[in-house]
């Protein structure tokens, strides 16, 4: 007795439909021209493809300039090729989904390409035009204004996928069924949905790919710094900090205003390389960012004898830094769970850095909030302290020493006791705060901090 199947084929095809964004790709109605990664397919690159694995055959690059649908063409007359398509399109997919979206496999594969840029592209005149087709799309969506649109790699090869199923036509839907050419249809599914809400960092792949974009389309010129026009606008979108954190995920945070993306000390012969963050004029606007290639410190010390003035690794050697620099490097660190390192401890509060910080510590709460979560251990103390009662109006020191060091502090910031202690015990210490110190029983020392109008 023969069995007929009742399960809808709308249905069944709907597993695999395409995600939103495929569609776009098929019906042209974005207003871009959709790049094809090749006018013909390559020869033997249906059979290079199905070689790849997510191990020992990888190489996301090239993976990247295949074309899909010259590749499924080859396929089509051969619905055991449009099958074997599928599973190696299913295999590939989680690698090429953790690569690109998790930051430190994302750096990995940043600084590898950041290595082709520095040896390859100054003596390649054809890299402007070949660079933004191999690179474009491979860890998010690239477009050029008007022009040229690139979709993410994961999202072609799951309309890879959907294009074989569709090839493979209705009779061949239903001699298979589940078991065969839709063995990973659920698989394809559950991608879209982790697609439409994913919970991975959600700058990286933004971020990473407007890098990539500007070295694809800006060769080396010696050891002039590079403009990062893509980068500038994402932060310009999502602001400053947040694409500051995504960078200190994806490459070694040397300071607030840079982060090496190839270190020398690794690769004799070069130059350091590094990201550059450009302050913004104004707190409306968002920082930019160029790509340097700076020499370290000659042994000599002779300044002259650099590419590029050597960036120091410290906040706290620097004199330029801003409220907005010393916000985006606290919640950096909050983000890594890094602490701050303390600054030296001589003459402590005579360098800009360390009154700049304080200064935004004590009229911004958020920052103050940072501050608490990355502080460093130790002495200097009296800045710490001072964070910890304006956060929680009233602290008790549990030794006695620590009250010291806070009542230093406050005498630093109080001009009119600035030579000496408080006789009073009351200190007006700018942006509208008081602290008044109280003595109870057994001479013990509360503080307590208060808002009250500025002068």
């Amino acid at each position: 007795m023969r069995v007929i199947l009742s399960f809808p084929l709308a249905a069944l095809m709907a597993l695999v439909s395409p995600h939103e964004e495929a569609k776009k790709e098929a019906g042209g109605s974005t207003g871009n021209v959709i790049i094809r990664r090749a006018s013909v397919s390559e020869p033997g690159e249906l059979e290079a493809f199905l070689r790849m694995n997510p191990e020992e055959q990888f190489d996301i690059e090239a993976l990247n300039s295949m074309d899909w649908h010259a590749l499924v063409e080859e396929a089509r007359e051969d619905k055991r090729l449009l099958r074997d398509v599928v599973r190696a399109a299913e295999a590939l997919l989680p690698r090429v989904r953790a690569d690109t979206e998790d930051p430190v496999l994302a750096g990995a594969i940043l600084r590898n390409k950041t290595l082709d840029w520095y040896r390859k592209s100054s003596s390649d005149p054809s890299w402007p035009e070949r660079m933004p087709v191999r690179w474009g799309g491979i860890f998010h969506e690239s477009r050029v204004p008007g022009g040229r649109l690139s979709r993410k790699l994961s999202t072609r090869l799951v309309n890879l996928i959907n294009e074989c199923v569709n090839a493979s036509g209705t009779a061949e839907v239903l001699r298979v069924g589940f078991a065969g050419l839709f063995r990973g249809s659920a698989v394809v599914k559950s991608m879209v949905q982790f697609g439409l809400g994913s919970k991975r960092p959600r700058l990286t792949q933004q971020v990473s790919q407007a890098y990539l974009d500007d070295l694809a389309a800006n060769p080396r010129n010696g050891d002039q710094p590079v403009p990062l026009e893509r980068l500038s606008e994402v932060a310009g979108r999502t602001g400053s900090a947040e694409a500051n954190i995504t960078l200190s995920e994806l490459f070694h945070h040397s300071d607030t205003r840079s982060f090496i993306v190839l270190d020398q000390r690794f690769r004799p012969g070069m130059n350091d390389v590094a990201i550059r963050v450009v302050p913004a004029r104004n707190s409306e606007e968002a920082s930019t960012y160029d790509l340097v290639l700076a020499t370290r410190m000659p042994e000599s010390g002779n300044a002259s004898d650099a590419t590029t003035e050597a960036v120091p690794s410290s906040p706290w050697e620097r004199q330029d830094l801003t409220g907005r620099d010393w916000l985006d490097l606290l919640l950096s660190l909050q983000k890594r769970k890094v602490k701050l390192d303390p600054p030296p401890r001589e003459h402590s509060r005579d360098r800009e850095s360390y009154l700049g910080l304080r200064n935004l510590v004590m009229s911004d709460a958020s920052a103050r909030e940072a501050f608490l979560a990355v502080r460093w251990k130790g002495k200097p103390s009296g800045l710490p302290l001072l964070c910890r009662i304006l956060s929680e109006g009233t602290w008790e020191p549990e030794v006695e020493t620590d009250g010291d060091y806070l009542e230093a502090e406050l005498d630093h910031l109080d001009r009119e006791h600035a030579a000496g202690r408080s006789k009073d015990g009351q200190w007006k210490i700018g942006h509208g705060w008081t602290v008044v110190r109280e003595i109870g029983a057994g001479s013990v020392r509360t503080y307590r901090a208060r808002a009250t109008p500025s002068d």
